[in-house]
């Protein structure tokens, strides 16, 4: 029984709607309603009444949720007693992968130069909802993300980061035409896409469906979740994707790819940086944060 289940099933009762605990979550109704009948598979008894217009607990919801709590709390304090016995400095940042492309190499450099004490220092890509999960259970210290409004934090200190544009983009070799391009003309192609939970996905699915249209409407899906993987192929001309654009401005700039936008499209995501608390001013939390806020030319709010 994996515990992002249990938040999951917590949600989901606190919204009385899967899609509303989708959006909080930053994950797909699929995703939520399947961890939901994962757990009810598990437990061995239906969780949630779906016959009512809002979800209702059931009475093994009731004790599940009433147990879960007291579960995620445990898992919390536990991890917090476990990074306390170290008496290494250490801090763990998880990051979504279009932040770290683009961004991540600056900071650090920025970051390194103002500290040299630490002995133990970590990144990870990951989904904006595995790093929240992430900073809940005390594995990582600090995450920015790129992630759809209306993100529940949960009352996790965070801020607002620059706004990260998404574009469509192709190898000249396909010949689109650079600049604004009907979708029809975009649907000709193949096209490849990270995996569920990402919200570059994310935010393709909801102009699709603003649209009335799905990703399947396209000539080829392409599933690859690895942003180089995915820049290697659209270079080679193997298919078009819609990517942030600041990982591919090396291509753009040198004409390797072309960039394509589609008129009514929403193109852009929110971006925070998140920890749990922002503690003292000498602590490599706080100064990991401040070198985010510097790097985007911020200056220092953190309180």
């Amino acid at each position: 029984m994996e515990t992002q289940y249990l938040r999951t099933l917590l949600m989901a009762a606190q919204e009385g709607s899967f899609s509303r605990a989708a959006v909080k979550l930053n994950v797909t109704q699929s995703a939520v309603s399947q961890r939901t009948k994962s757990l009810e598979s598990c437990c061995g008894v239906t969780l949630l009444d779906r016959s009512a217009a809002m979800l209702q607990p059931t009475v093994g919801g009731r004790l599940v949720i009433e147990h879960a709590q007291r579960i995620l709390e445990l898992e919390e304090q536990m991890m917090r007693e476990l990074f306390s016995l170290a008496d290494k400095k250490h801090l763990h940042v998880c990051c979504t992968p279009a932040f770290g492309l683009a961004h991540l190499p600056h900071v650090i450099k920025r970051f390194t130069a103002a500290r040299n004490d630490i002995d133990d220092l970590m990144f990870l890509f990951d989904t904006p909802s595995r790093a929240l999960d992430g900073l809940r259970s005390g594995e990582f210290d600090v995450a920015v993300i790129e992630h759809m409004p209306g993100l529940d934090f949960g009352g996790m200190s965070h801020l607002e980061l620059p706004e990260d544009e998404m574009v469509f983009v192709s190898a000249p070799s396909l010949d689109i035409p650079a600049g604004e391009v009907e979708l029809e003309t975009l649907q000709q192609q193949r096209f490849i896409i990270r995996r569920e939970g990402c919200s570059c996905r994310d935010l393709l699915s909801f102009n699709l469906d603003a649209r009335g249209v799905g990703v399947d409407t396209f000539q080829q899906v392409m599933v690859l979740d690895n942003f180089n993987l995915i820049i290697g192929q659209i270079v080679a001309g193997a298919g078009i994707t819609f990517i942030s654009r600041s990982v591919v401005s090396a291509q753009l700039n040198d004409g390797s790819l072309r960039e394509h936008t589609v008129s009514g499209f929403e193109c852009y995501r929110q971006r925070s940086i998140v920890a749990m608390t922002c503690e003292v001013p000498t602590s490599l939390k706080r100064s990991f944060m401040v070198s985010v806020l510097s790097h985007f030319n911020i200056e220092n709010v953190i309180k």
